[in-house]
């Protein structure tokens, strides 16, 4: 026969598990989806001749953007991770390339820029990544007077 003293110890027990069960719940198998990527490597041009450094910054109608290094011409996008690719879907690109200053160091401001500063911004560079399931190339044309 249970006394007043442990069936109000009963109760206290029952609704501490239930309060931690109820904590606990909506962690369980809710963990942050994310989003679909497909890869993207592709090339940068200027006047025809690869471009030998710089980035290539989206903006995605998708949501979140990508962005890539350019290395003697190429890049390969990253999202999530540093080439884990694109999010399906338009993407606005941006693309810049500075001077490298002999002895500059991270907190030096950027050299003369390589490219026309139209290119500069996602919105006035005229540039467009279609990225759709599966491999992606894009090329990226830049012409300089």
């Amino acid at each position: 026969m249970l006394t007043r003293g442990s069936r109000i110890n009963n109760f206290f027990l029952g609704c501490s598990i239930l309060t931690i069960a109820i904590a606990f719940s909506p962690s369980v198998g809710c963990q942050r989806k994310q989003s679909a990527t497909a890869p993207v490597h592709g090339k940068v041009l200027l006047n025809g001749q690869p471009l030998a450094t710089g980035a290539v910054i989206t903006s995605s109608t998708s949501g979140r953007g990508a962005q890539g290094v350019i290395k003697n011409g190429e890049f390969t996008l990253g999202t999530f991770t540093a080439d884990d690719g694109a999010l399906v879907g338009t993407h606005q690109v941006a693309v810049t390339a500075n001077e490298v200053r002999p002895g500059s160091g991270p907190e030096s401001s950027p050299g003369k820029s390589l490219i026309p500063a139209r290119y500069n911004n996602p919105a006035t560079s005229e540039l467009i990544i279609e990225v759709k399931q599966g491999d992606n190339n894009p090329e990226l044309s830049l012409t300089s007077p």
